[in-house]
C-alpha cells in the first residue's frame, strides 16, 4: 500500500494506492500539482482564478478551461438532482453571511460583528453555459461559488487518473472516491467521523467502487452579530440553512452525486430530508441530528463493518 497526503482546496487530501510498486509514488505525487492547477482555476478565494474573473465580469461571455467546463457540468447536474437546492449561485449569500475570506482568515475574525454586504439576492436569471463553445456568462447580480462541487469533482478526477496504477482511494476532506476493491478483493475501510467527538467514528464502512461524501454544520461555522452561521446556504431563503441535521453522510455510485445528496438532505432537514433520500435509488445514508440522534437506512447498514469482515 502506497499513501501520500497534502493540503489543497482548504482540506487535507489523502490518497492510498493498493500496490507495492515504488514507482507509483512518483506518478501519484502529480496529484498535488493537479489540485493546485484546479484551485487556480476554480477557487473564489484567488483573485486571479477563472472563477474570480468570471464573477468580476457579469454579462460577458468568457471562454473557460476544460476543467472549468467539466465542473460546470457537475454543477448543472447537482442543480437537477437536488431540484435547485444545490447551486453554485450562492456566493452573494455566503458573503452576506460573513464568509468573505478563506476559512482560516474567517476563524481569526470569528466573534466579531461583520457588516453584511449590500448585495443583490439570488438572481433568477439563468447562467449561460455553452459546452460546445466552452463559454460561460453569468447575469448581473450573480456570483458563483463551486465549493464542495469542485472538491468532489477533483477527488473523482484524481481517482480516475490514478486508478490506472492500481485500486485507489482518494479522500478530499471527507469527499471519498474509490476506484474498485483492493487487489485481494477485500473492500476499503472508510470511517465516518462522529461530529461531536472527532477522535472517534460513528461507523466504519467497507466499500468498493463508490463515492462517499459528508456535508455538515460542524466545520465551516462562525459567529455573525452574535449568531452562529454556517456555509450551507438554502437558496430559498439566501441564508444558512435552518436545519436540524448536523451532518449528512451519503454512500453512492460516485462522490459528486453523494455530495449533492448530502447537501440536499441537510438543507431539507430531517423529516423532509429523510423522506427525499428514501425516494432516491441505490444510496445509503447516515444523518446525525443536532440532538445527537442518528437516522440511517438499510443500504448504509449493509456496508457497515461486521464482525465477520476481515480488515488487512
Amino acid at each position: 500500500m502506497k499513501t501520500l497526503s497534502f493540503n489543497a482546496m482548504g482540506s487535507r487530501i489523502f490518497i492510498a494506492i493498493d500496490t507495492d510498486n515504488d514507482s507509483v509514488v512518483t506518478e501519484a505525487m502529480k496529484a498535488q500539482q493537479w489540485f493546485e492547477s484546479w484551485e487556480e482555476s476554480l477557487s473564489r478565494f484567488r483573485i486571479t482564478s477563472e472563477l474570480s474573473q468570471l464573477n468580476q465580469h457579469p454579462g460577458v461571455r468568457r471562454k473557460v478551461s476544460l476543467a472549468f467546463q467539466d465542473v460546470m457540468k457537475s454543477a448543472e447536474n447537482a442543480e437537477k438532482l437536488s431540484g435547485g437546492l444545490v447551486t453554485p449561485r450562492v456566493l452573494n449569500a455566503l458573503i452576506a453571511a460573513g464568509y468573505k475570506d478563506d476559512f482560516e482568515s474567517l476563524l481569526e475574525e470569528s466573534g466579531k460583528a461583520f457588516e453584511a454586504a449590500l448585495i443583490s439576492p439570488l438572481e433568477p436569471g439563468k447562467v449561460e453555459f455553452d459546452p460546445e463553445e466552452g463559454t460561460v456568462e453569468i447575469p448581473f447580480g450573480t456570483q458563483l461559488d463551486f465549493g464542495g462541487i469542485a472538491k468532489g469533482w477533483a477527488a473523482h478526477q484524481v481517482m480516475k487518473r490514478l486508478g490506472e496504477l492500481g485500486p485507489v482511494l482518494v479522500d478530499a476532506g471527507g469527499d471519498v472516491a474509490i476506484s474498485n476493491s483492493r487487489l485481494d478483493k477485500s473492500e476499503w475501510p472508510v470511517g465516518v467521523a462522529n461530529p461531536f467527538d472527532k477522535d472517534n467514528n460513528l461507523a466504519l464502512l467497507m466499500a468498493g467502487e463508490c463515492g462517499i461524501a459528508t456535508s455538515g454544520k460542524d466545520y465551516h461555522r462562525w459567529m455573525l452579530n452574535g449568531e452562529m452561521q454556517h456555509h450551507i446556504i438554502d437558496p430559498r431563503t439566501l441564508r444558512p440553512a435552518a436545519t436540524d441535521i448536523f451532518t449528512a453522510t451519503i454512500l453512492g455510485s460516485n462522490v459528486m452525486d453523494a455530495e449533492t445528496y448530502a447537501k440536499t438532505a441537510l438543507i431539507l432537514g430531517s423529516e423532509n430530508g429523510q423522506a427525499w433520500l428514501d425516494d432516491q435509488l441505490g444510496i445509503g445514508y447516515l444523518l446525525v441530528l443536532d440532538d445527537g440522534s442518528i437516522l440511517k437506512n438499510e443500504i448504509f447498514v449493509n456496508y457497515e463493518w461486521k464482525q465477520e469482515w476481515q480488515i488487512n
